[in-house]
């Protein structure tokens, strides 16, 4: 299986990043990095992390910076190595002596059918998958969201950021991947109430912007849509032809 990403910024009149993204089909990875600060700085945090994580994709057997938890799988330990060296050098860098750029960060990889995630701050996720309507996997209450107050719309703010400190808060996950499934990734204080009655197959991102534009044209936000899809050798393992469609 490999990863197909798109995306689609709308920009409101309360601003927000636009992330920095990297996909790489070589070793099934998306990137995404949020720049608070600096726009370098997320182009860092992207070339840290995939640098590593293409050497480890390389020599499995290699000895890890870092020590290895035994509750995560492979891939998973492989982006906690990554997301931490870039936290480690994003703090050196930029933030030892005063704050001055952090990066919220969202990164997964697909392995066979793994797909594992690692975020700090970062986008809300949804899985669709099937006839079903979209699924929560995560997310994240920033700032803008917990100081609300009276249902006032406030500038975005980040809560949590990679590369602030020495040690970073990392969430963690995976999940058994299978073709046709999509990952929506929005970048928003909140997630739209509407989002939950969507189903996979209504997954369009120019029809999602418009209507979130036409609910709030103010708010700035970005969408992206990861998809899984079926390479010719999942499908010839599963005695499917994919030019007949039957073996």
């Amino acid at each position: 299986m490999k990863l197909v990403f798109s995306s689609r910024p709308f920009a409101g009149s309360n601003s927000r990043p636009t992330p920095e993204v990297l996909i790489d089909s070589s070793v099934n990875t998306l990137i995404v990095a949020i720049p608070w600060g600096s726009r370098n700085a997320a182009k860092k945090v992207i070339d840290r992390m995939f640098e590593y994580l293409a050497f480890a994709s390389q020599d499995r057997e290699a000895t890890s910076p870092l020590p290895k938890l035994s509750c995560l799988s492979t891939a998973a330990n492989n982006l906690r190595t990554a997301a931490m060296l870039a936290n480690d050098m994003l703090y050196r860098e930029e933030n030892s002596d005063e704050y001055r750029a952090g990066v919220e960060i969202f990164a997964a990889t697909l392995s066979h059918n793994e797909l594992s995630w690692v975020q700090v701050g970062g986008p809300h996720l949804l899985l669709g998958r099937g006839n079903q309507s979209l699924l929560p996997l995560g997310s994240s209450v920033d700032l803008a969201l917990d100081l609300e107050d009276n249902g006032e719309r406030l500038p975005a703010l980040p809560a949590q950021l990679l590369g602030l400190d020495t040690h970073v808060n990392l969430t963690i996950n995976s999940l058994r991947a299978r073709p046709k499934d999509s990952i929506m990734l929005l970048s928003h204080s909140r997630t739209p109430k509407s989002f939950f009655s969507l189903k996979n197959d209504e997954l369009d991102a120019e029809k999602i912007v418009r209507s979130l534009s036409v609910d709030d044209a103010n708010t700035a936000f970005w969408l992206g849509l990861l998809s899984i899809e079926a390479e010719a050798s999942d499908l010839s393992s599963q005695g499917i032809d994919s030019t007949n469609g039957a073996a």
